[in-house]
């Protein structure tokens, strides 16, 4: 009884280990593909959605924004469709 227990005590604590290990893996790497940004220009007669040369991603901490050749600052977003744009896109770090 002692042999089996002496046994079956370590070989019970090392397969948790490995389920536990298992159970906590890594996330997947979610590294956000880079998107061209969009700023919505409600001035008539163009209400639209207008592309820029500034890419983007659909995560992050700091807007991403663009400067027209007026030298105004427009935060930029994800295109919905010629009339609309959408979410908010930040700075790719």
């Amino acid at each position: 009884m002692k042999t089996l227990r002496g046994f079956l005590l370590p070989a019970v604590v090392i397969t948790a280990g490995v389920g536990a290990a298992f159970a906590t893996s890594k996330p997947v790497n979610t590294a956000a593909v880079p998107m061209q940004g969009y700023y919505f220009n409600n001035a008539a007669p163009t209400v639209k959605c207008i592309a820029t040369s500034v890419q983007c991603e659909t995560s992050g901490t700091q807007l991403c924004t663009w400067k027209d050749a007026n030298n105004v600052s427009h935060n930029l977003q994800q295109k919905v469709n010629d009339a609309t744009c959408g979410l908010s896109l930040y700075r790719i770090n």
